[in-house]
């Protein structure tokens, strides 16, 4: 097998181990044992590849007779798996319980993140203005020792910081203020509690020292500590 069907296979496997997304094309490709390929499946592994082995596969029937036989290999592996009651094994279905948790907490954080841009775009976004030649030099002058020390140290001219990205950064500092508002006065509208020691212990454990060996960084001597250094001196 080439390099490219390796590729290939190693994807497939990955996808294949996913399980395969069903659709109304349900025309049997391959047979294998009790098994089927159906074009559904092969064309689901097929999207998902690269655009050149896409049409590696395509438009070169030896390319394509040996993709689907490295989807055959991967349903013959599956198969022997299920014959070996791999897949009652109690690790196996831990790890199946955990991935199922992992894809239904990432469902729901994409959900939130469309529905909260979705609210900010309604709201906000498309009524603010990209800044003016002048907002950009005005914020350049206020905050040049903040952008030498994002250049690394360097003293950019106004030049030299626009052309780097200053007015699209500046955009978005105009698009931050704007959220911290809104979300301000929805928070005056809104009932709200803090528990407070609740917050106290989840800051607590965060900042407990680790013992897993690796290097702990002294904290900066006060001022009573460098006076008493500079004495010993």
């Amino acid at each position: 097998m080439n390099r490219n069907m390796l590729a290939y296979a190693s994807l497939a496997l990955i996808l294949a181990l996913t399980g395969c997304t069903k659709n109304a094309d349900n025309a049997v490709v391959a047979k294998v044992n009790n098994g089927t390929i159906t074009a559904a499946d092969f064309k689901k592994q097929l999207d998902d590849l690269q655009p050149q082995m896409q049409q590696a596969v395509s438009s070169d029937p030896k390319a394509r007779k040996e993709f689907l036989e490295d989807l055959i290999g991967i349903e013959l592996v599956l198969q022997e798996a299920r014959r070996l009651k791999l897949d009652k094994d109690p690790a196996f279905l831990k790890k199946q319980e955990d991935l199922e948790k992992e894809m239904k907490q990432r469902l729901q954080d994409a959900a939130k993140n469309e529905l909260f841009n979705a609210v900010l775009k309604k709201e906000l976004m498309d009524k603010i203005k990209p800044p003016t030649d002048d907002e950009v030099k005005a914020y350049y002058e206020t905050h040049r020792q903040e952008i030498q020390k994002a250049a690394g140290g360097k003293n950019l001219t106004l030049n030299q910081a626009e052309a780097q990205g200053l007015k699209r950064y500046v955009f978005q500092v105009k698009q931050r203020e704007a959220y911290l508002e809104y979300s301000k006065g929805l928070k005056a509208k809104a009932k709200i509690s803090v528990d407070d020691k609740a917050l106290d212990a989840i800051v607590s454990s965060l900042s407990q020292p680790s013992t897993t060996g690796t290097l702990q960084v002294p904290k900066p001597a006060g001022k009573d500590e460098k006076k008493a250094d500079e004495t010993k001196k």
